[in-house]
């Protein structure tokens, strides 16, 4: 295991070019790649899985892009694939990784991501994501920067990005901290496995199916208007609300989008927008999965069309909560006296 830090000292910005890195040697498999004050220009070239003798050969054992380096590495058409054991970015510029090794048929994993710089810009990408092979982030921990879970459509492979679990956590519990953007199919086709979301605080708007979400403060927007590209499946596995919004409008044009248990601690979850309001919506996944509105908390799915319905099978217990309806909706009311 060697350090290698990226000084640009080959003038041409490639990767590949022996002399842009300390020691005039390119880091290899189980190296610590560093990016610091040494160089003022990141790389742009020789990074994808397609060019001979590239990063994605590589798991390097620390991906480290310091808060004295400011410059950009990689870009859209041309990100830096490699898997590293660990990727920490602090540095101020924009981050483009995909997370791949040897050709877009291989699996592999980058088990964590550090994000934390206010004015960082990262873009995430996996390499393949079919029913036979995923590139996936074990977790990725989003502490300041904008940072987004992208599609890539590069080469032969269109996926979304994986993420196991997304921890949302903006350093002085500053909202305008931590920004973070899911674009579509982002889960893990293999078993239909759909992201993790931890959220303290901040801004997140996403477009794919989630596993359990978790928010205790900031704003959530679950859906956008796609227009002529609505998606299918934009469901909710469990959803625990403890404070912040929860905007509710998924673009769904499969079969009715739904959350599958809904806990609502704190906070409101808003499905009363004009956003998507044409789609059918339901809470609850049968039997066993149920609504809960606590005191403090409010549910509203007054959206002027009538069409957010209770699951067949679920209940929604009301502790006390504030619950928002449609005008002559009809409400069926029970008690337990165990």
């Amino acid at each position: 295991m060697a350090v290698r830090y990226w000084d640009d000292g080959g003038a041409d910005h490639s990767w590949q070019t022996a002399a842009n890195w300390s020691g005039d040697t390119v880091p290899v498999a189980d190296d610590i790649v560093v990016f610091d004050g040494r160089a003022a220009t990141g790389p742009d070239d020789g990074m994808l899985d397609s060019e001979s003798g590239d990063a994605a050969q590589c798991t390097y054992d620390l991906l480290h892009i310091k808060s004295t380096f400011a410059g950009d590495i990689g870009s859209a058409t041309e990100p830096l694939c490699c898997s590293p054991d660990r990727v920490i970015m602090e540095g101020s510029g924009t981050l483009h990784l995909l997370c791949g090794k040897t050709d877009q048929n291989t699996s592999t994993t980058i088990p964590l991501v550090i994000i934390n710089n206010p004015s960082a810009t990262v873009y995430l990408y996996s390499n393949c994501n079919d029913a036979t092979a995923t590139c996936e982030y074990t977790d990725v921990y989003v502490i300041a920067g904008t940072v987004t879970l992208a599609y890539y459509n590069q080469d032969t492979e269109n996926c979304g990005c994986y993420v196991g679990n997304l921890h949302i956590s903006p350093r002085n519990d500053r909202s305008s901290n931590a920004t973070v953007t899911i674009e579509k199919d982002a889960y893990k086709v293999d078993g239909t496995v759909a992201t993790n979301i931890y959220m303290n605080n901040g801004t997140l708007t996403t477009n794919s199916m989630a596993g359990t979400i978790e928010l205790r403060a900031g704003t959530v927007n679950f859906g956008a208007d796609l227009g002529a590209n609505p998606e299918t499946d934009l469901n909710i596995t469990e959803l625990r609300m403890h404070g912040g919004t929860f905007n509710w409008y998924p673009d769904d044009s499969g079969d009715d989008a739904y959350i599958g248990k809904l806990w609502l601690f704190g906070g409101t979850l808003d499905a009363s927008g004009t956003t998507n309001a044409d789609r059918a919506k339901v809470l609850g996944n049968g039997d066993g999965n149920d609504i809960y509105l606590f005191t403090g908390a409010t549910l509203n799915i007054a959206n002027g069309r009538g069409n957010i319905t209770i699951a067949a099978g679920s209940k929604l217990w009301n502790y006390g909560g504030l619950l928002l309806t449609d005008d002559n909706a009809q409400i069926a009311v029970s008690y337990d006296q165990a």
